[in-house]
């Protein structure tokens, strides 16, 4: 059987982010495996021209960079506290490819990602994710949705009595 020290985590900071995360977690430290804890830029140089400079993308990718600092401290403390073997890594460029690249360069031996369960229009437009690295990824891959594997569920609004 292969030995899983590594993990790929990748996290978008999303509700779903901190659900995945606990049962990576949990996942790791019965392997007793390390996590690399990841989160993807988007490249925005491809919009340069588009009626935006390419000081002004920089500029956002800054501001973009600092934010996902400050966001991935934030979710380490909140949910890693308790967990020392995390190596956060924050990286520029198309989320699918970068992710499979940082796999190869860290060394993971599997890759755990939530899924958000995109459909229809939205899946045609945007594709996923989680199909992306799935389909090209050199080493095993677990994907998880939270809300089917009934660790998340979707809050229904309460119905309020129409007055006519």
């Amino acid at each position: 059987m292969v030995e899983i020290k590594k993990i790929l985590l990748p996290v978008d900071f999303s509700d779903v982010a901190p659900v995945v995360a606990k049962w990576a977690k949990d996942f790791a430290k019965q392997l007793k495996a390390k996590i690399i804890l990841a989160y993807i830029l988007e490249d925005l140089t491809a919009y340069e021209g588009i009626y935006v400079d390419i000081k002004t993308l920089t500029e956002l990718e800054n501001t973009l960079y600092e934010g996902a600092k400050k966001s991935m401290e934030d979710f380490l403390k909140e949910n890693f506290s308790d967990f020392p073997e995390v190596e956060p890594v924050i990286e520029k460029g198309d989320v699918v490819e970068t992710l499979i690249n940082l796999a190869k360069e860290k060394g993971a031996d599997l890759i755990i990602m939530g899924t958000h369960g995109r459909k229809g229009l939205d899946k045609i437009l945007f594709g996923s994710v989680a199909e992306g690295v799935v389909k090209n990824s050199p080493i095993p891959v677990i994907t998880i949705n939270p809300y089917r594997a009934g660790l998340l569920t979707v809050e229904e609004p309460a119905l309020e009595p129409e007055i006519a």
